[in-house]
């Protein structure tokens, strides 16, 4: 380890001072691996930022995960298990050691000035949410926006509303929205974020309290998890010179110290076997393992370094300067020696080495400003990580605009005895991809982790995606032929142990693109506890006396005809959200359409207005109030189809079940109209009258030249109706062969039926059977109505609830899980080391949990009012230490009574 007693007692002094700084969110110690010092070993660090000064966040929304601190340091926390430079995400290998910058000049005096990140630069304060404070913007936590407020919405249809977005511009000194490149029309335009995470943050050189060189530096990091450009982030640098003194000469140096390898049980790392090399025509350096394996991590190991895609005037890196980190220069002179240089170090043999890409020659000029943009790229070999810089280079030539998956989508979940209820909204669906300009929106895949979101499931490794290295097996996937189509918004995940806490993660993926030659993409897994796509969620028992909303269902019929046998699934998925007790759903009748309405008769509100989906799966249904309600339909099919009256003695009016079409409007052109059509009875009857018809063939309407020996009856309005045919011979008259189409509108022998009626009131087409046709006076053929739902259709149900008499006497179902405790024997429940839990399951939905040792001694009071049946319990006593080995007894105290039992507990 790099360490040093010169500096440890000085980073502990910052680390107590900044810990106790209120308002200082995520500071952190600094890495005593390197010391902030001028050389001299006796005195400490003789520059440092004020620890009011302080702040430091995390950038982990891509494959790189790394502390980024307010002046101009990235990384070196490693020692204190805080991510520096974490590569792959979760992965645990952290490879910087330290990422620091280094600015300096001759002025006109002939002094040399260096500026350097460990000894000379703090922070500036910025508004975070209208107060200034010393902290890092970023895009990920609206608590540090710039002046946040929720109303500032510029930007807003270009997928990157501000929000509250803004960025400093040190050419106009004034806070400006963010400026993104529209690649369809060439054009920038204000808006939010550029990456999916993007920090910002303004310092100087005044750590001392006076400016040093009078600079102030921009810094702005942008991060994605897209699977093209995961493995690398953009830093930014403007860099403006405040003073009045012109630096011609002034010369940039990016000091990059990587460690590839972690901690080996000895002590150290395997920084000893790191070897560093450099690319200058491609402004490119990095640092590698001698044989690719490191011991601590017991794995093969990758390649991190930067890569300069920016400098002034296009001057690119003209040196590159290596060796011992313990040989750094101390002084000025010694530094800017080092950043002023056009020589290209040989690299050391493998050991502990930093490297320093350097740019010299720029001209500083008082009040102008100069940008340096670095990309820090990891990758699996020199090949990936090649590939890696290039890419890095392409991405920020186009403003950063590359293809991107449909935006994340928000998932919810709510807990359930043995399940977990998914939902989530329809945000990723209205996606433009900004690079082909089109809705490519494809689908979900929905994944699930009991490791809290290590892994998703089993790897699949063989992905056929050129954009997805590896992928896992979901446990389910929603997918739309064209965008737009409906999809599912809900899940319900069952089969699960209660105790067990479950992570899912929910992706959008888009069609690929094709112009590009990038596979489909997919939202990026992200890490658990930070995407809005992933969440946690432990099942638990339903309380006692529990009733499901499903099982409350009453069908009401008020009418003459017969109900429906349709029926109603209503389920609950978030009873936090619930509005009311009892609910109804109802249908309303129109020619187009039969429509249902989900109304709450606790509050007389109308929740759910002109449904109209009947069928497909479950999770289609929209969402309300927390409810889902999936109302089902019977199908197109009439009852029956029989001659109810005879004129004579024969039957001779038969409908020919093998010339039965159902809905006309179905069969030709796979929609239906209005079910009052096909939920009517209707009446063929023989009284020697003509109807007149018209036809239909492959032309509509061809006028009511025909006529039918037959008039039809709606006898469910009392009425009488219209008549088409299907005139297989096409000669301008009816034969018993011929199909029959009945228009459920008021028949007129002067009206042609298409020219009124059509596509709305046709309804069934059917034909006769014509060997027995010779009606009588009298013959009736009646085709009773399809059993379908209608307005005397009422269905009423109650959301989930308890019933007292039944938690009453289901009291004696509480139980302890597990009983005896053992200590370790519950790792699915307990993630965490030294961690005990306990379970009281089937518990009253309010309810006293007293726990008390044998000789009586209470040891701790468990209050339980969540709803649910279960109550979790941490072996800690009302003293807060650990409960012993023994036998106690729990006494349940509730509104629907009293329970009394025991368990045990063995260490």
């Amino acid at each position: 380890m790099k360490t040093s007693s010169r500096i440890y007692v000085a980073i502990v002094g910052l680390l107590v001072i900044v810990l106790l700084q209120a308002g200082l969110v995520d500071a952190r110690p600094l890495d005593v691996k390197n010391p902030r010092d001028g050389g001299d070993n006796s005195t400490g660090p003789m520059f440092m930022p004020s620890p009011l000064t302080v702040d430091q966040i995390t950038h982990n929304k891509g494959n790189i995960v790394t502390t980024i601190d307010n002046w101009g340091y990235i990384g070196g926390y490693q020692f204190y298990d805080y991510p520096s430079g974490e590569w792959p995400r979760n992965s645990g290998h952290d490879y910087i050691g330290e990422i620091r910058y280094w600015m300096g000049a001759v002025d006109a005096f002939g002094d040399t000035l260096v500026a350097n990140t460990y000894e000379d630069f703090q922070g500036l304060p910025s508004l975070i949410s209208s107060v200034l404070q010393h902290r890092i913007l970023l895009s990920t936590d609206t608590t540090r926006y710039y002046d946040y407020n929720l109303e500032d919405t510029v930007g807003l249809g270009y997928n990157n509303p501000a929000y509250g977005w803004r960025v400093w511009n040190a050419d106009s000194s004034d806070w400006v929205y963010r400026r993104n490149y529209n690649s369809l029309d060439s054009v920038f335009y204000p808006g939010g974020p550029i990456s999916l995470q993007e920090s910002h943050y303004r310092f100087n050189d005044a750590a001392l309290g006076t400016p040093l060189m009078g600079l102030e530096i921009t810094h702005t990091v942008l991060q994605w998890n897209y699977c093209y450009n995961e493995d690398f982030m953009f830093v930014i640098l403007d860099i403006t010179n405040n003073s009045a003194t012109d630096y011609n000469n002034f010369a940039f140096g990016l000091y990059v110290d990587l460690d590839v390898g972690g901690p080996d049980g000895t002590g150290e790392n395997g920084r000893l076997g790191d070897l560093v090399a450099y690319d200058s025509v491609a402004n490119l350096a990095w640092t590698y393992d001698e044989d690719s394996y490191d011991e601590g991590w017991k794995s093969k190991t990758g390649i991190m370094g930067t890569k300069y895609l920016e400098t002034p005037d296009g001057i690119g890196m003209t040196g590159f300067r290596t060796g011992a980190w313990e040989l750094l220069p101390d002084d000025d002179e010694g530094k800017f020696r080092s950043l002023d240089s056009v020589g290209f170090d040989a690299p050391l043999a493998p050991w502990d080495q930093y490297y320093i890409q350097c740019t010299r020659g720029i001209s500083l000029e008082a009040g102008k400003t100069v940008r340096v943009v670095y990309a820090l790229i990891a990758g699996q070999d020199s090949t990936e990580f090649r590939n890696n810089a290039d890419l890095a280079q392409q991405l920020y030539d186009n403003f950063y605009v590359g293809p991107e998956p449909p935006v994340t989508p928000l998932l919810t979940a709510t807990a359930g005895d043995r399940k977990a209820y998914l939902h989530w909204n329809d945000t990723s669906e209205a996606s433009i991809d900004p690079l082909s300009g089109e809705a490519d929106f494809s689908g979900y895949k929905l994944y699930r982790s009991d490791n809290q979101g290590i892994t998703w499931g089993e790897p699949i490794y063989n992905t056929g995606n050129n954009c997805l290295t590896v992928d896992y097996e979901t446990i389910a996937s929603f997918k739309v032929n064209t965008p737009g189509d409906p999809i599912q918004h809900s899940f319900i995940d069952s089969g699960l142990y209660n105790g067990i806490e479950y992570w899912y993660c929910l992706v959008a993926i888009d069609t690929g693109a094709s112009e590009t030659g990038v596979d489909p993409l997919q939202s990026g897994f992200g890490i658990a506890g930070y995407a809005p796509n992933i969440v946690a969620v432990r099942p638990r028992s339903d309380p006692a006396g529990f009733y499901e909303a499903a099982g409350t269902v009453v069908h009401e019929y008020v009418g003459f005809d017969s109900p429906s046998e349709g029926e109603v699934i209503p389920i609950v998925f978030d009873r936090e959200s619930l509005q009311g007790a009892s609910y109804q759903v109802v249908f309303e009748d129109t020619p187009d359409q039969t429509y249902w309405h989900l109304i709450n008769e606790t509050i007389g509100d109308t929740v759910l207005v002109d449904q109209t989906r009947y069928e497909g799966d479950p999770g289609l249904y929209e969402l309300a109030q927390g409810l889902r309600v999936v109302v089902r339909n019977a199908d197109h099919v009439p009852q029956s189809m029989d001659q109810t009256e005879f004129g004579g003695s024969d039957t001779t009016l038969v409908a020919d079940p093998a010339s039965f079409y159902g809905p006309i409007t179905e069969f030709f052109y796979g929609v239906t109209f209005g079910d009052q059509h096909y939920r009517s009875t209707y009446e063929f009857r023989y009284t020697g009258n003509n109807t007149a018809a018209s036809a239909f063939n492959d032309t509509l309407g061809l006028g009511p030249a025909w006529s039918v020996p037959l008039e039809v009856w709606n006898t469910s309005t009392s009425q009488r109706v219209s008549l088409a045919v299907y005139d297989f011979g096409l000669d301008g008259a009816w034969d018993p062969w011929d199909l029959l189409i009945v228009v459920n509108y008021p028949y007129d022998s002067t009206v042609d039926p298409f020219a009124v009626a059509w596509p709305t009131y046709f309804s069934w087409m059917m034909g006769l059977e014509p060997a027995v046709f010779n009606p009588v006076d009298g013959d009736v053929l009646t085709i009773q109505g399809a059993p379908l739902n209608g307005p005397d259709d009422v269905f009423t149900f109650q959301a989930d609830g308890v019933n007292p008499a039944s938690a009453q006497s289901s009291l004696g179902n509480i139980r302890v899980v597990p009983n005896p405790y053992m200590i370790h024997n519950w790792s699915k429940i307990e993630t965490s080391a030294n961690e005990g839990m306990l379970a009281f399951e089937n518990l009253p939905d309010e309810c006293t949990i007293r726990i008390y040792t044998l000789a009586g001694d209470l040891v701790e009071t468990i209050r339980h009012d969540n709803a649910d049946g279960t109550a979790w319990w941490d072996l800690m006593s009302v003293n807060n230490q650990q409960v012993a080995s023994g036998i106690y007894i729990y006494h349940v105290e509730s509104p629907y009574g009293e329970h009394l039992g025991r368990f045990a507990v063995i260490k």
